[in-house]
């Protein structure tokens, strides 16, 4: 069964696939609280307390599977100038809807950035993207504390209280988890197939996994689109 589903599906771990699928899941319902709170004033407290510590456990876990999953690709590049072809997309579309706030370098930015530079991080060695990890986290450290007056670094984590972007994520910090994925990769899925001896049968979550970029671009209007149905609906 197991060899059967490889050949299906290309090689696919099942377990990479549940798990970012389940972590779409949990994008969506993020993505809900803060379109009713950005849009519907309602209070929610998307970037304080609990909902932003779910935001986070979820965003690093995202671009941590990311990670893994790249171990497994044989086409970095090319997924990589996709996801950042999206980016760039969703930049122009909130652009347009709001010039004051729109998403300047979200995660698609950061990931497709990291996607493209991953074949030479995938030829280095354990040992190397290790220490890569090591520096990654006291870069981060050190820049958390310089202050700036232009934005020009802005994708390196290095902005000014002017600085605005609906969906940030610099790549310092949250690069560190894409290279922590690579790093397990390597050493846990060094025979690029499942780690368990069993098999998940394919299902909804998997299948949310196996297509997070498409539902990444179209869940916003979508459930923008449900909201506002809702909203006319009880207004009648």
């Amino acid at each position: 069964m197991a060899r059967v589903m490889r050949k299906t599906n290309k090689n696919r771990v099942w377990e990479i696939d549940m798990a970012r699928g389940i972590l779409i899941i949990l994008m969506i319902i993020l993505h809900t609280l803060f379109n009713l709170e950005y849009f519907y004033k309602k209070p929610i407290n998307y970037s304080y307390g609990f909902v932003d510590m779910i935001r986070i456990i979820v965003a690093s876990s995202f671009i941590f599977i990311s990670g893994i999953s790249t171990f497994f690709s044989r086409s970095s590049l090319r997924r990589g100038l996709i996801v950042l072809s999206t980016a760039i997309i969703i930049t122009l579309a909130t652009y347009i809807l709001n010039k004051e706030e729109y998403i300047v370098f979200g995660i698609l930015h950061m990931l497709a950035i990291c996607m493209l530079i991953s074949p030479a991080l995938k030829k280095l060695k354990k040992r190397w993207l290790f220490i890569l990890l090591v520096e990654l986290i006291l870069i981060s450290l050190i820049i958390s504390n310089i202050q700036v007056k232009s934005n020009y670094f802005f994708m390196f984590g290095l902005r000014n209280k002017d600085f605005i972007s609906l969906d940030y994520y610099p790549l310092l910090p949250w690069s560190f988890f894409f290279v922590a994925g690579i790093l397990l990769g390597k050493t846990i899925y060094r025979e690029k197939k499942s780690i368990f001896s069993f098999q998940v049968k394919d299902n909804f979550i998997s299948f949310l996994g196996r297509h997070s970029l498409l539902v990444y671009l179209i869940h916003q209007p979508v459930i923008l689109a449900i909201m506002f149905l809702f909203s006319n609906y009880k207004n009648e």
